[in-house]
């Protein structure tokens, strides 16, 4: 490829040398970093603050105010999901409404299943408490005239058990 001459004036090609310590992070020594923090703490003295103090300090109130709202939003998402959870377990064994908000109060889906389990048991009917009660008893002479006898002798009463 054929490459035309002109006749510009000479400019100063850099080397790679003289590009890399240009690009080069600055290396600070103690004697630099006691400089600046002493300048930083003369002006803040002074009162003096950086150009742009006003407007960082805007941006830290309004992420300070943007964590706020994600915290509260983040809240009322668990809400959300906990009661979507609830409704959702409370249908799968057939439990109601009013149920569902007076009895389960678990936070997660293995407390929920264990209380809808429970609350969903059928009532069991508990039969007689007094086992005996309406039944008629027999009066007369005993069926096995040994324990009568012995009955008898145990109590030393023979009349009551005539």
């Amino acid at each position: 490829m054929d490459t035309e001459q002109t006749d510009a004036p000479d400019v100063a090609v850099p080397t790679p040398a003289t590009v890399a310590a240009q690009v080069a992070p600055r290396r600070l020594t103690q004697a630099d970093i006691d400089r600046e923090v002493a300048r930083a703490l003369l002006d803040a003295e002074k009162g003096l603050k950086p150009a742009d103090y006003d407007e960082i300090k805007a941006q830290a109130e309004r992420a300070s105010e943007l964590e706020g709202r994600i915290a509260s939003l983040q809240g009322e998402i668990s809400q959300a999901q906990l009661e979507s959870l609830r409704i959702s377990v409370a249908a799968r064994f057939g439990i109601s409404d009013e149920d569902r908000e007076l009895l389960m109060t678990g936070t997660d889906e293995a407390a929920l299943i264990a209380q809808a389990e429970r609350l969903a048991l059928p009532a069991r009917p508990m039969g007689n408490v007094a086992r005996m009660e309406g039944a008629t008893v027999q009066t007369g002479p005993r069926r096995d005239p040994e324990v009568s006898e012995f009955v008898d002798q145990l109590f030393g009463n023979y009349s009551i058990w005539d």
